[in-house]
């Protein structure tokens, strides 16, 4: 019998919103508390995607490397520590041959390191990036809600697994639920 995995990362694996723990690590206090308290005052006026890429225009021009260290060492120091135990403990009964995939609005740049360790495949929002250096910009679309459901389409044809079992936490991930045999809300404590 084969089967696929698909998680919603933050607040499915992790405790919170990763994009929130990443620019306090990578902006200091001030510049933290700067772009948030903008984007309470913004919310009504523009779309989650568009506010995520105002946060990564604050890299704007940053050598790529440079921000790659960066997740890195957000990934080592912090991202790690936030994993559910409720989720490490569920993974342990996942066969090793399975395929497992985290889906997830947030970057691949900090995530991709935490998916390798763990064995993961990944979909997720990718940063735009010219001559070496960020732009500030998604070169794709944000991986959230009906964009999850595509882009897991184009990546796996489904019709080939017994069983899907889809863990979200979040109404943009319901969505990737509705692709599930097997459908987990907010499972994980």
């Amino acid at each position: 019998m084969k089967k696929l995995y698909l998680f919603d990362f933050d607040g499915t694996i992790i405790e919170g919103d990763s994009l929130i723990k990443f620019s306090y690590f990578s902006l200091g206090t001030f510049q933290f508390f700067k772009y948030w308290i903008c984007v309470i005052f913004l919310i009504p006026f523009y779309s989650r995607s568009n506010l995520k890429q105002m946060f990564y225009s604050n890299f704007q021009e940053l050598n790529y490397d440079d921000f790659n260290n960066k997740c890195k060492q957000f990934n080592t120091q912090k991202l790690r520590n936030l994993t559910k135990n409720s989720f490490l403990e569920y993974i342990k009964n996942i066969p090793k041959d399975t395929n497992v995939i985290v889906v997830s609005a947030s970057i691949s740049n900090y995530l991709k390191p935490w998916c390798d360790q763990m064995g993961f495949d990944l979909i997720s929002t990718e940063l735009e990036v010219k001559d070496g250096k960020l732009t500030g910009k998604f070169s794709t679309p944000n991986c959230n809600g009906k964009e999850k459901v595509r882009r897991i389409k184009e990546k796996y044809n489904l019709s080939e697994y017994d069983e899907i079992h889809v863990f979200g936490n979040s109404k943009g991930d319901l969505p990737m639920l509705e692709l599930g045999t097997h459908k987990y809300y907010k499972f994980f404590k």
